[in-house]
């Protein structure tokens, strides 16, 4: 069996055990696609690897992984509002059991990791970053202790320079998500508080001490949210200027010798230096 028609079984074993309907959409079934191509770079075998996803939400990734071949670890606080509502949380948890994955689900505020450090083969944070309000310094040192040595990183976020977002602001338009969402928002903001550029996910990833091993762009949504002819010209734009594409894909390797990078106060003043009068810093 080729490996596009492995992945195609497996987004569909998983859509059948998934709790909830039309979650699993053709952009989700893209994402796994542009994913599953680099990590095939560099990871030919997927048999019994072991994978860990930070940040899984309720595990339709997580699934396809586990689908694959992969023995899968997830955590999770499922605190989104949709999480809450009913007995969603249950569900998830039932469909995680059922298709094999180790889930551990965090509390809100107190995300430990109850799993064997330095042992992953692969550890994901897919559409997790954007969503800090802090430093991404923090999850990516803890993606470093629970990847093996010669493991590898797999992030992923939305582009914060898409072509819908250029042409938003071009417009006069937000770039941000819609205002009435965050202003009727109840508690701690969960949606997109920091979004990055491909260049600046390279950046963070470099800083925390790993090796960049493919840094991309890939194009998921237009499929779903365009009709033709917009959705056929939007796609060839991505694919002459790769930057204009609605998502971004970096791969990194734990080097043997890596440590966690610690908070240096005089990086960050220097930092602040170039926004604040000359000398107040």
């Amino acid at each position: 069996m080729s490996h596009y028609s492995r992945l195609r079984t497996a987004l569909k074993e998983t859509q059948k055990a998934f709790p909830f309907e039309n979650y699993i959409d053709k952009a989700n079934s893209l994402e796994m696609q542009a994913i599953i191509y680099e990590l095939r770079k560099y990871l030919v075998d997927f048999e019994h690897k072991r994978l860990l996803d930070i940040g899984s939400g309720p595990m339709d990734k997580t699934g396809v992984f586990q689908s694959l071949g992969f023995e899968c670890y997830a955590v999770d606080d499922l605190n989104d509002p949709w999480h809450l509502r009913n007995d969603n949380i249950d569900r998830i948890k039932e469909y995680a059991e059922n298709i094999g994955i180790n889930f551990y689900h965090q509390k809100p505020g107190e995300y430990n990791i109850p799993f064997e450090e330095n042992s992953f083969d692969v550890v994901c944070s897919l559409a997790v970053i954007e969503h800090l309000h802090e430093s991404p310094r923090g999850l990516l040192n803890t993606m470093g202790v629970f990847a093996r040595p010669g493991g590898l990183l797999v992030i992923i976020m939305p582009n914060s320079v898409n072509l819908r977002k250029r042409i938003s602001v071009l417009l006069g338009r937000t770039n941000y998500p819609p205002v009435d969402m965050f202003f009727n928002c109840i508690g701690n903001w969960r949606g997109h508080v920091r979004e990055y550029t491909l260049k600046e996910t390279e950046y963070i990833c470099s800083a925390s001490g790993f090796e960049i091993l493919s840094s991309t762009t890939f194009e998921h949504l237009a499929h779903q949210k365009l009709r033709t002819p917009l959705r056929q010209l939007y796609i060839l734009l991505g694919n002459i200027i790769p930057t204009l594409r609605s998502s971004l894909l970096v791969v990194c390797r734990k080097p043997e010798s890596w440590r966690a990078v610690n908070e240096d106060p005089e990086a960050f003043r220097r930092s602040l230096a170039r926004a604040v009068p000359k000398g107040a810093a």
